[in-house]
């Protein structure tokens, strides 16, 4: 497909602004000497976890017919290289506080996958086949809300952690999920605005199968415990609700509710 002026405009912006994150100014010896706390361990390990997973949905998205607009590969091979710094510079964070993640870790986390994970990657490639011209818009909604999430998460814990790399490290990768973030937002709102069989199949489909970033490979605890420690109690219902909220101004899932009703039924609010 030859690009258009606008696509070709598209292409240079995300080449210019993207960067495996810079940690050429970081001193690692304070991190080591600042340490890291068990939640933050944790948080950390889910954190790299997930990351480790972004090449899993960039093949479903190649698989679909979006993909063969120049902006839009552009933009997913960018994404992806990004988010496999993320995982690669907070496992290092890990292994320089004395807390090293297994060699093959990826391959561990991989076989965790959860029912929900195995019934995406199962019937997300025969939908996109038969909703070719809907369905886009549904992952491009998924993507927006795990984005947002994943965003929200980096900020809280930049705003809490006591080690200043970790510190350095959040507010840089923040950064990234903002952009990445916008421009799912962005192009589901599209999408979503020109048909009305996407709004109806991305909303079923959100209220069916959806569950927050990382619980396709973690347990219903570990989500929670997660949740509990990014988001303590004063914060937790406002955060749930900006995102429902936020998700909300999307043509088609106007008032859906997803994060408040997990997390009440997990017990985390």
């Amino acid at each position: 497909m030859k690009p258009d002026i606008a696509d070709i405009a598209d292409i240079e912006k995300y080449i210019s602004v993207s960067a495996r994150i810079d940690t050429s100014d970081i001193d690692w010896n304070q991190a080591r000497e600042s340490g890291l706390t068990d939640d933050e361990k944790f948080v950390l390990t889910y954190f790299s976890d997930v990351e480790s997973q972004t090449i899993r949905y960039l093949r479903m998205l190649l698989q679909m017919k979006i993909a063969f607009k120049p902006s839009v590969t552009a933009f997913l091979t960018t994404w992806n290289y990004e988010e496999f710094f993320h995982g690669y510079e907070l496992a290092r964070l890990m292994a320089v506080c004395g807390s090293p993640l297994e060699q093959d870790r990826i391959e561990k986390v991989t076989h965790k996958a959860r029912f929900n994970e195995w019934l995406e990657a199962a019937f997300a490639p025969l939908l996109s086949r038969i909703f070719s011209n809907q369905f886009p818009a549904v992952y491009l909604s998924f993507g927006a809300i795990q984005e947002m999430t994943t965003l929200r998460g980096y900020e809280h814990l930049r705003r809490y952690t006591r080690n200043p790399v970790l510190k350095i490290l959040c507010d840089r990768i923040a950064k990234q999920e903002r952009r990445h973030f916008a421009w799912y937002f962005n192009h589901a709102r599209e999408l979503l605005m020109e048909s009305s069989g996407a709004r109806l199949l991305a909303r079923k489909l959100l209220e069916f199968n959806w569950v927050p970033v990382g619980a396709g490979i973690k347990s219903p605890e570990e989500v929670k415990r997660l949740f509990s420690i990014l988001f303590p109690a004063e914060s937790a219902r406002k955060i749930v609700r900006e995102i429902d909220d936020k998700m909300g101004t999307l043509p088609g899932l106007e008032g859906i509710k997803l994060m408040e009703p997990y997390f009440e039924k997990a017990g985390a609010l």
